[in-house]
């Protein structure tokens, strides 16, 4: 494996991203990117203006990856882009994406072995393939295809070892199940989900192939999937702290300390959660590195509101 290709991106401080799952024809997936990148939005001149501090990154279904790259490439062309390269090796990545204004990211990725980056997976998308479209993240072990589709934390971590072998980092989500009885000690429900979480940061981390420099853990939840309401910042807070302090401990024991870990907070996450408007002031901001936005960001006005919070509270850091 090439240098260019096992190497993966380095992130700036703060992450906004998004996916539209399955909800988005390919046509609306378009008008969405469009509408990003539309400066009329008022979204673009902030995530260009605080680039090193802030990174977007939009995370479409399989269908509208290569329509979304050409569409920054062609708007953000990089003189490094290479030409079309042999499908059945694993060569330098085609698209250069250091000049995008923000990042794109896939759904899912297939456990390829190190051996084989292309090859028979009928069905299935590669990292290899993902990465020369310019993609910089990869979402994994979702609640929803633990469910629907019986993966697991042994899926995980041979999918985040595929992944990191790309030079793409994982966006790994993890959460408890059940809601936590927060009628008793706050720090008993906390010990309750950090037992829950172990195991899931545990085999990530211990999968890291490559030269991967950054792991995204995205903490949702699951019982805050698909709700009203995120789960409160009095709770979530301790958790995030607590997953910090596993991560790094979890580091050491396997050997990759040098990885950072990166903490988001997903689960019905949307304007008013980072800054504290939602909640009368105990903005999440303040324990995490970013937001995994859901439905809340399905409309263009939502992303706009939340990448205003974030940039609001960059000014006072």
């Amino acid at each position: 494996m090439s240098k260019s290709q096992s190497s993966a991106p380095r992130l700036p401080s703060k992450l906004i991203l998004t996916s539209t799952k399955a909800y988005f024809t390919p046509s609306r997936t378009v008008e969405y990117l469009t509408s990003i990148l539309d400066p009329a939005t008022g979204i673009l001149p902030l995530l260009e203006s605080h680039r090193s501090e802030l990174l977007f990154v939009l995370i479409p279904d399989f269908l509208t990856i290569y329509p979304c790259s050409q569409i920054l490439s062609s708007r953000y062309p990089s003189a490094s882009t290479s030409p079309p390269q042999d499908t059945n090796s694993d060569s330098d990545t085609n698209v250069d994406s250091t000049a995008w204004p923000l990042a794109l990211g896939a759904q899912n990725a297939f456990q390829t072995p190190s051996s084989t980056p292309y090859g028979a997976y009928t069905g299935e998308i590669t990292p290899a393939a993902i990465k020369s479209l310019g993609c910089a993240v990869v979402e994994l072990n979702h609640a929803e295809r633990r469910r629907l589709l019986g993966e697991s934390d042994e899926t995980a971590a041979l999918k985040t070892g595929a992944v990191t072998r790309a030079g793409l980092v994982p966006l790994v989500c993890i959460g408890e199940l059940a809601r936590p009885d927060l009628d008793g000690p706050l720090s008993a429900a906390v010990g309750v989900a950090v037992r829950e979480l172990t195991p899931q940061i545990e085999c990530v981390l211990g999968a890291v192939e490559g030269d991967a420099q950054v792991v995204i853990f995205a903490y949702e939840p699951v019982w805050a999937i698909g709700a009203a309401e995120p789960a409160g910042v009095e709770y979530v807070g301790p958790v995030v702290q607590a997953i910090r302090e596993m991560a790094r401990e979890v580091g050491l024991r396997s050997g990759k300390g040098g990885v950072e870990v990166k903490v988001v907070y997903g689960g019905s996450a949307g304007p008013g959660l980072w800054s504290g408007r939602a909640n009368g002031g105990n903005g999440l901001g303040k324990y995490v590195d970013g937001l995994f936005l859901g439905r809340f960001a399905h409309k263009v006005d939502g992303v706009r509101g939340v990448v205003e919070e974030v940039v609001e509270s960059l000014k006072g850091a």
